[in-house]
């Protein structure tokens, strides 16, 4: 709409004293404005309705200044995303800032956040970046383990600039018929740079390898220099986040086209605790119970955290409250659950209570007390004790 500004300032004006009458038509240019696909706009009011603005204040100013310094289109809600011209099959998903409002953040350790905080700062501020005539950083890669929050870092940044998220899953754009794969990347780019938005490119690894890998035919190369010239045309105008589990094996001409870089590590013995409680709630444990599921998952994902917990809770679930108990479940799960990485924690916490009860009394994050040792085991102080001195002495 032209001259929304003007628009908006009079209907908060007006909404100082609203009457029905007044937010009955409200609320059909909000409805309007969603049908023509101008979805901030229709935000923007909605807000009025909803009280969400306070008076004398502007709240969406940072996300809307942010968006016209962003090239492309409105993106309307009944985008059609591209498509493979061989099978059919999309080549991307588009969520809209209404589907992404419910995102739960993952939970990062302090300098992390910072950092991801610091981006989507800097993001929502591109019209004074320019105005100082600094280059922003309108692209990121993000890389780390499976399960330790990515693609949920990725839908948080689009929430926070209410920007509709592009995702790519890059594995899918792969196809076997010659010269395919390269235009399927192409035509990804072309719709996204129409629009307002952020592109994220999973599984980035899938088609950005390295271009000498003696395991991969000729046909890589070519996918590789298609999308280092898409990334390079798109680094000045829009929003990129690229997600790998498998850096290793991106190319260094890709690293080099990305502005930031953020390595996102297996929760730290902080993380986890906060996971722990946070995955926890509903479950009949104790302080010294959560704190020991927090000690037990060092080197955990919080994906793999947060699946503990919910084995948990079936175990409850299944069984009378007062049958219940946090080292069983977690026992049985461990059996359930193996895995090929040696995790000394798990077998030890399967071996002999007293020497896990020493280890659990030496650990400097820790440091259990024997009080709460003896809770722990079901043991009296006299026993836990009685191991600890014997460990001393051996």
């Amino acid at each position: 709409m032209e001259n929304f500004s003007i628009v908006l300032a009079v209907c908060r004006t007006a909404m100082q004293n609203p009457t029905d009458a007044l937010k009955r038509h409200v609320d059909r240019l909000v409805k309007a404005l969603e049908k023509q696909g101008d979805e901030d706009q229709a935000v923007s009011l909605a807000k009025l309705l909803t009280g969400i603005e306070q008076s004398g204040k502007i709240e969406p100013s940072r996300v809307i200044l942010s968006r016209q310094a962003l090239n492309g289109e409105t993106m309307p809600l009944s985008i059609i995303p591209p498509v493979d011209r061989e099978t059919g099959a999309s080549l991307a998903t588009v969520l809209l800032p209404s589907k992404l409002s419910d995102v739960e953040p993952p939970i990062l350790n302090e300098s992390l956040q910072a950092a991801i905080d610091s981006l989507a700062d800097e993001w929502a501020h591109l019209d004074k970046l320019k105005l100082a005539g600094i280059r922003p950083p309108l692209n990121c890669l993000i890389f780390g383990a499976p399960g330790t929050g990515k693609t949920k870092l990725a839908h948080v940044v689009a929430s926070r600039l209410s920007l509709p998220l592009v995702t790519a899953r890059l594995d899918g754009l792969i196809s076997s018929f010659l010269g395919t794969t390269a235009r399927n990347i192409a035509t990804l780019f072309e719709f996204a740079n129409r629009y307002k938005c952020i592109l994220l490119l999973d599984e980035f690894d899938a088609v950005a390898k390295i271009r000498d890998d003696p395991h991969e035919v000729g046909e890589i190369k070519r996918v590789v220099n298609t999308l280092l010239q898409c990334l390079d045309e798109r680094s000045s105008t829009g929003f990129t986040i690229a997600i790998t589990n498998h850096e290793q094996l991106l190319d260094s001409a890709i690293w080099r086209r990305f502005d930031a870089r953020i390595f996102v590590p297996k929760p730290d013995v902080v993380s986890r605790n906060s996971i722990v409680h946070k995955y926890l709630e509903g479950i009949e444990a104790t302080n010294v119970e959560r704190d020991f599921l927090a000690w037990i998952t060092d080197g955990y994902s919080g994906a793999e955290i947060e699946a503990l917990c919910n084995a948990l809770k079936r175990y409850q679930v299944m069984r009378e409250q007062s049958d219940f108990s946090v080292m069983d479940a977690l026992r049985l799960n461990v059996h359930l659950s193996a895995d090929h990485v040696n995790s000394p924690r798990r077998k030890l916490f399967l071996s002999d209570h007293e020497d896990l009860a020493r280890v659990l009394a030496d650990d400097i994050d820790f440091n259990f007390r024997q009080d709460e040792l003896a809770q722990l085991f079901h043991k009296d102080q006299s026993t836990i004790s009685r191991w600890l001195k014997r460990g001393k002495a051996a």
